[in-house]
């Protein structure tokens, strides 16, 4: 029993060690997340895309892109805006690195505590592993699709929420019927399939590339190939992944009940919205699929494929990496 005491408390002393880092990591990119996310969220009909050219300064013009969209947040919000949603995803980074990674990886491994107290993890296959990794790849896509909701509506409300008020502020981001119900987020129309379809999409990417390119030399001399080939498969992704990041963003934003109003919570409002949210007066989306036609119908099929690049940079710099690995080539 030492041993499993040993075993746990290296783990726990890991975890510990591993939340400062996250805290400050989160604290880096969330700012630029906030923005994609708006970015994504902005809804910008056709009939009101023609107003750019109609005297408006490019940051009130309704269709900005997404440093456009930056400087708004700052002009609206001020800094504190670019940390709006910061909490959720906090609680979300932590439940994927404290509880579902260690849980994950033991399952992984096919690791089993033996009758004497020792840890037993066995050899795997690659077939094994890649189905594992398939596998698993969907336990923290499918459940912290609550956290990403809170998150998205953080960023996106207008309203002011404070981190010393947490009940006010679930008023705020969730429906009547969503609080009474917190199972019903993940009924949301499109949106488990849409985190499912994207969650296999990451592993099938990265084992479509292993396959690919397991046979290209990564000598200085034959890096074209190596690129060449990387980069195919990533802008392949790239035109499934973008408008699937896209739909999630919008459907996370639509509640159940959206026209019921709460008056229950007295909250401060920014002045001007940094974002144009679709209105309750509108059909809402149905699913993954009407939700990408509607987005076509009401804004333009390029709307789809906003922060396109963000997709394209996510994916290549990962891609990359045997490219910097030391090697024997000459």
């Amino acid at each position: 029993m030492l041993d499993v005491f040993v075993w746990f408390l290296t783990l726990l002393l890991t975890v510990s060690a591993m939340i400062l880092p996250m805290a400050l990591i989160c604290a880096i990119v969330i700012p630029f997340i906030g923005v994609l996310v708006r970015y994504r969220a902005n809804y910008t009909p056709k009939r009101l895309q023609g107003l750019d050219q109609e005297g408006l300064s490019p940051e009130s013009a309704p269709n900005v892109g997404y440093f456009r969209m930056m400087k708004k947040v700052h002009r609206i919000e001020g800094w504190p805006g670019f940390f709006k949603g910061i909490m959720p995803y906090l609680i979300g980074n932590f439940i994927v690195v404290v509880l579902v990674s260690p849980v994950a990886v033991f399952l992984s491994l096919g690791s089993r505590v033996l009758p004497n107290g020792q840890v037993y993890i066995p050899a795997q296959t690659g077939v094994v592993m890649w189905i594992w990794t398939f596998a698993l790849s969907l336990i923290p896509t499918v459940l912290l699709i609550p956290v990403q909701i809170l998150t998205n509506r953080a960023i996106t409300t207008p309203h002011k929420l404070s981190f010393l008020a947490p009940r006010d502020a679930l008023r705020i981001l969730l429906s009547p019927s969503e609080r009474a119900g917190p199972l019903r987020l993940y009924l949301a129309p499109g949106l488990l399939a849409t985190r499912i379809i994207e969650g296999l999409l990451g592993p099938f990417i990265s084992v479509l590339h292993q396959v690919v390119t397991i046979h290209l030399p990564l000598g200085f001399a034959h890096r074209l190939p190596f690129l060449a080939a990387s980069f195919s498969i990533v802008l392949g992704a790239t035109i499934f992944l973008t408008p699937l990041r896209m739909i999630f963003t919008r459907l996370t934003l639509q509640r159940a009940d959206a026209a019921v109003e709460d008056a229950g919570v007295q909250d401060e409002v920014y002045g001007e919205p940094v974002v144009e949210l679709r209105g309750v007066d509108e059909a809402p989306y149905t699913g993954l699929v009407d939700c990408a036609k509607q987005i076509v119908r009401e804004e333009g099929w390029r709307v789809l494929f906003r922060a396109w690049w963000v997709t394209v940079l996510g994916m290549m710099l990962p891609l990359l990496v045997p490219l910097l690995m030391p090697t024997t080539d000459a």
